[in-house]
């Protein structure tokens, strides 16, 4: 409708928030992991799936990427 290719979306999505949309989303994901695992008692697995992860081995992976620590490493280190 706007005649706008999906290469130039992507790249004025990029542009605008320094990240690819994949990028973006998986961050807002992990970061409301994060969230969920500091404030919450969920299991880390059941914040895995609420978070749109699938794969609870590249949540992990992902996770420690992000936060440079294991989602439970994280939860012991952010207790409340």
């Amino acid at each position: 409708m706007a005649f706008v290719s999906k290469s130039e979306v992507l790249r004025c999505f990029k542009n605008i928030t320094g990240q690819s949309p994949f990028e973006y989303l998986k961050n807002y994901r992990l970061r409301n992991a994060a969230y969920m695992i500091k404030n919450t008692s969920d299991s880390i697995n059941a914040i895995c799936g609420l978070c749109g992860f699938d794969d609870h081995s590249y949540f992990s992976k992902a996770f420690k990427a992000y936060s440079q620590l294991t989602p439970s490493q994280y939860r012991s280190k952010h207790k409340i």
